[in-house]
């Protein structure tokens, strides 16, 4: 397989900086060249915002990808909730190969997938693609039991009263992250990456999420709750749990510093919110 160079970022996006393959300290270059063989080709991945190393990496072996963070930094946490993710999310994502940490690094190693972000605009083939996805990450059942996950609704701790917070409870592995950047689109399928902001809690917050952002990409709420509804469970939640849902999120824009972005979030969820659902 051969590694495709991915676009330049969209105009006045901002990313992390990133540390070229061949910058890269040499120890921690020998240690991934251990797991993968040598490289004989890489090409820096802008896109994600936390990681200092994105890159695909070509080897007699195959192509594969790397994500790594320095020592120290507050994604190596995050690294290793993927890290432990990973084995239960092989239907949705990449295999990971190894997780290494040398040289002051943390660096996960993923197969390569030849895809690009998905397409979430009105008549995308990839509007059905990233439901099924979200349909197959319904059936996964509950493996976050066995993972060391925090639940989601602990998160709007300090926004909703108990009674409010046990209606955004679950044990359904939940992403938590399903922005543009982290679905992709190749070979006819849906990748959902990332998953560093793993939780706990009730399937249909994912997909109250990926409603959204099908409504930042120009849908209408109506089409995005019809586009909702083919997943099994968006179709049992209650009006009393999507208003919990509005709620801490609704208090939680309305402390962010990003008055513009939450107003819009804000006006998105409210519409959401407001369309009439089958019992």
């Amino acid at each position: 397989m051969t590694i495709h160079p991915p676009p330049p970022p969209p105009p006045g996006f901002h990313t992390a900086p990133r540390i070229p393959w061949d910058e890269l300290d040499p120890g921690v270059r020998e240690r991934v060249e251990d797991t993968i063989g040598a490289v004989d080709e890489a090409a820096t991945v802008w896109a994600g915002f936390s990681c200092d190393l994105a890159a695909a990496l070509g080897t007699v072996r195959g192509c594969f990808f790397a994500k790594g963070v320095h020592g120290g930094h507050p994604a190596v946490a995050q690294q290793r909730v993927e890290a432990a993710v990973a084995p239960y999310v092989t239907a949705l994502s990449p295999r990971l190969v190894d997780h290494i940490s040398a040289c002051d690094w943390d660096v996960l190693l993923f197969e390569y997938v030849d895809a690009v972000h998905a397409d979430l605009s009105p008549g995308s083939p990839d509007l059905p693609r990233v439901a099924e996805a979200l349909c197959t990450l319904g059936r996964l059942g509950t493996p976050a039991r066995a993972l060391p996950l925090d639940r989601v609704a602990d998160r709007w701790a300090d926004r909703l009263d108990a009674t409010a917070l046990a209606l955004l409870d679950g044990d359904s592995l939940l992403h938590t992250d399903l922005n543009p950047h982290n679905l992709l689109s190749g070979g006819g399928r849906a990748y959902v990456v990332d998953w560093a902001t793993a939780a706990r809690g009730p399937a249909w917050l994912d997909v109250a999420q990926a409603a959204l952002r099908l409504m930042e990409q120009g849908h209408t709420a109506d089409d995005a709750e019809a586009w909702a509804r083919q997943i099994p469970c968006w179709r049992g939640i209650t009006t009393d749990q999507f208003d919990a849902l509005v709620t801490a999120s609704l208090r939680a824009w309305e402390s962010s510093d990003a008055f513009d972005d939450a107003r819009c979030c804000s006006a998105r969820l409210l519409a959401l919110g407001g369309v009439p659902r089958d019992p």
